[in-house]
């Protein structure tokens, strides 16, 4: 036991008057977790709430709850079970829905329960497993790390106590002490690569050093460690902005970073922006630069940088719409309104025309020009450069006509023709 009570004085775990949720499927890991926690705990009728999900994939499932149920009793604890009924089971991807409901169910138990902990039992040889698992299908090191001692999930904080056993260690714990547990016969089949793993490669390593767990273990708290100082590096940084539809930031901002650096900071603004992992490659912040990855593109151009997502981007249509002033108005998934007084919400702009125009709205098409204050014309493309607005973005710039005269285009224009009857329109944007 002495591996199981160090990691909660290791990771500063508090027990007393806390309550403990407990993941079991019935299995010698989870089986053997609830013995040790019986054992540990002060007041484990109190304290522990055990939650079995019964998925219905295997026709003899119910002896997991027989089990369990037959060990609440005996451990005097709170059993709470639920069936994942066959009908709502998918045709594919199974695995990863059986994955979601389950966790859904133990968010809930949780939450009924005001649990402060959630315990699974992943166990040292399931730690390598992964390592092993995601190093073949991606080579992501955050996600070779991904099965964290702990961490946080709905209103809990998940523990993993069992992580510095090995699967064998446990077998034998539960021998010594007479457990009974269901072994799921799909764990010995080689169907999937995580059974492969386990039964062919990680016996080879294990006959090569003794301490494959534990340098698995050391493994995945250096990489933490290192995560962690690489975030605290990037939070320090300044935040790039909401612009349109991508976050704009100052290129100036990142002038201390290297290459590698700039991609690693990229690739921990998609995850924080849109948790998905992605990998740019070395970036050179050129004066004018695009890198595309996946549905990603992330674009240099003049002083700023601009991250955007492709899924997020609107239809583009060029129709010209009436505007009515004081009435809320889309525009490429955003809301506006122009008025003549001053309202609380955000103030996106402003332009000066005469009183009673007839106001229309849209995407400013390429090839537009815009009237300058001694009448002349310019091309907009000249605007939208001036102020560091590359191709991509520019249809999503909110553009308003009077007559067929743009006289507003936001961030980059509003009417430079004085007249002292004008009167001023404010353009507002709701979050």
């Amino acid at each position: 036991m002495t591996k199981f009570t160090d990691f909660f004085t290791e990771n500063n775990i508090e027990i007393k008057n806390k309550k403990f949720l407990l993941a079991a499927s019935g299995g010698p890991d989870s089986v053997a977790l609830l013995h040790m926690l019986v054992d540990f705990l002060p007041n484990p009728s109190e304290q522990l709430i055990v939650a079995h999900l019964d998925h219905c994939l295997r026709e003899d499932s119910y002896l997991e709850s027989e089990l369990l149920k037959k060990l609440a009793a005996i451990f005097k604890v709170t059993l709470v079970e639920k069936k994942w009924p066959v009908r709502l089971h998918p045709q594919t991807g199974i695995e990863a829905q059986a994955r979601a409901y389950r966790y859904s169910f133990l968010a809930e138990v949780g939450k009924q329960c005001q649990a402060d902990y959630l315990l699974t039992a992943h166990h040292g040889d399931d730690l390598i497993e992964n390592i092993l698992l995601k190093f073949i299908r991606s080579g992501d090191v955050e996600e070779m790390n991904s099965l964290q001692i702990v961490g946080s999930f709905a209103s809990m904080k998940i523990l993993r106590p069992l992580i510095k056993y090995s699967k064998d260690e446990l077998l034998e714990y539960d021998r010594q002490n007479k457990l009974d547990f269901i072994e799921d016969k799909t764990n010995f089949e080689d169907e999937t690569l995580r059974n492969r793993l386990r039964h062919h490669v990680v016996p080879l390593l294990k006959k090569e050093t003794d301490y494959l767990v534990e340098n698995a273990y050391r493994f995945s708290q250096e990489v933490t460690l290192l995560s962690e100082c690489q975030n605290s590096l990037f939070k320090n940084l300044p935040s790039p902005q909401k612009f349109n539809h991508c976050l704009r930031g100052k290129k100036e901002d990142l002038a201390g970073l290297s290459k590698k650096q700039l991609a690693a900071f990229f690739d921990y603004l998609v995850y924080k922006k849109w948790h998905q992992r992605i990998h740019f490659d070395e970036i050179q912040d050129d004066k004018s630069s695009i890198y595309n990855k996946e549905n990603l593109k992330l674009i240099f151009y003049q002083n700023y940088y601009y991250l955007i997502n492709k899924k997020e981007l609107s239809p583009i249509s060029y129709e010209k719409n009436s505007v009515k002033l004081d009435e809320k108005f889309s525009f490429n998934g955003k809301v506006y309104l122009i008025s003549l007084n001053k309202k609380t919400q955000k103030l996106a702009g402003y332009f000066y025309e005469k009183k009673g125009a007839s106001l229309k709205f849209g995407s400013l098409p390429q090839g537009s020009k815009l009237k300058l204050a001694d009448g002349s014309l310019t091309k907009a493309k000249k605007k939208f450069a001036e102020n560091g607005i590359p191709l991509v973005v520019r249809p999503y710039c909110l553009t308003v006509w009077h007559d067929k005269n743009p006289v507003y285009v936001e961030n980059v224009y509003q009417n430079q023709e004085y007249n002292s009857n004008f009167v001023r329109y404010n353009v507002y944007i709701y979050p």
